[in-house]
Order: C-alpha cells, then structure tokens, then sequence
C-alpha cells in the first residue's frame, strides 16, 4: 500500500518537496525499488549497496555507522544465501524460529495463500517478509541494519494512526483538563494507544504494583503548582 501510495513518511515527503521534481521522482524510484525488495524476500539478492545509500541519505536515521552498515549488509546477504541453500524450506525455518519467540504471537504461515502484498509465496506456503528479517537479524550481528529496517516497517500506509492519534488527544486536553501537563497528557496518549490490557486488567495491575500506587497516591506529580507558589 505504501509503495502503491508513494508514502515514505512525513518527513521524507517534506524533504522531497524541497528537491527539483525530477530529482524527486529518481528518488521515489530509487525507495520503491529498495522497499519492493525489501519486503519480498526472493529479491534480497538483487538488493544493491546503491540502493541502501540512497535510503539512508534521504531518511537520516540518526546513529547509523556506515562503515558497520556495509559489513552487516554483506553479512546478511550471506546469510540468507546459507539459509536458502539448506534442504529445509525458509518457509520452514522461519516457521521454527517464530514458535521459539514467547513475546511473538504465533500465526500459521503455511496456511492457504492469500491475497497478502506482504507475503512471498511458493506453492501452498508463504513466508511474512517480516518475520524472515526477524530470522536473518537474529542469525547475524546488525544493529545498524536493524535500525534501517525497523524504520522502513514502522512507516505507516497511510496517515490514518496519526490521524486518530490527534483526534484522540484533542479529547484529552479540553477546556475542562486544561490544567493537565504536556506530560501527563503524553503518557495517557501512550496508554491509549498501545496498551493491549483491558479496564480489568490494567486495575489489577495498578493495585498490584506499589510503586505505582505510592507515585498515584504522591503530590510529586503535580508539579505546576509549585510554579504558583
């Protein structure tokens, strides 16, 4: 979808829409290509040096080494060659190590194929290109590619989250909360938006932890009223 939408992230758009048009659209060719590759593991191999550089310069992931970058890149191609190479099938494998993860829900991914961008397919089984960077950055020592990685699938198809993520905190900071910290307000936000727990659970869990009763129960948080003192 986001290769289909050409959207790589707020601020790669804005960075784009500085740079002459045909500038962009070399780029925009250059991050479909390096993304389609990216998520369909067939083509790892044809994943070039070229490609990655041009990523890395346009997005400025901060802490990046590229010297290191370089290394894991061969490392990881390497790696994958290896895996392919063996007699058990990389749907297989993959399947193997998403079991051993007990923070990783497990799905079935030799299921019937579906209509699925993000999956490679081979007869009845399909891999999620996900889960096989998971297996190939487990398998090799790459921080630097982790990063890029994770940031290339943290980018939205669309800017609905961000969306509901400001609808939601125009709710939370109204008039009548007005007197709510910048803080306070983000850390509900957070709570609202990733937490998986139930109104059940998350007060058992709040009544379990005294640390967190004693900071509920404390005067600390509050500390704009220091500033009318």
């Amino acid at each position: 979808e986001r290769i289909d939408s050409q959207f790589f992230g707020a601020a790669c758009r804005y960075r784009l829409a500085r740079l002459p048009i045909d500038k962009q659209n070399m780029l925009k060719t250059s991050f479909i290509e390096f993304l389609s590759k990216i998520i369909s593991y067939e083509n790892i191999e044809a994943l070039t040096w070229n490609q990655v550089i041009q990523c890395i310069d346009m997005l400025k992931i901060k802490g990046l080494n590229e010297d290191c970058l370089f290394d894991e890149y061969t490392n990881i191609k390497s790696m994958f060659k290896t895996i392919s190479d063996q007699s058990i099938p990389i749907s297989d494998q993959v399947q193997a190590f998403v079991k051993k993860q007990n923070d990783i829900t497990v799905t079935n991914i030799c299921d019937d194929v579906t209509d699925v961008d993000d999956d490679y397919s081979t007869g009845a089984k399909r891999v999620r290109s996900d889960q096989l960077w998971m297996l190939l950055l487990s398998l090799t020592k790459s921080p630097n590619f982790k990063k890029l990685i994770c940031f290339l699938y943290s980018l939205p198809c669309s800017n609905a989250y961000v969306e509901s993520a400001f609808s939601q905190m125009k709710h939370l900071l109204s008039d009548k909360r007005s007197s709510m910290t910048t803080e306070l307000i983000s850390a509900e936000l957070k709570i609202r938006l990733n937490s998986t727990l139930s109104c059940t659970e998350l007060y058992k869990y709040i009544l379990s932890s005294e640390d967190l009763l004693r900071a509920i129960k404390s005067d600390e948080k509050y500390t704009f009223k220091r500033k009318y003192v």
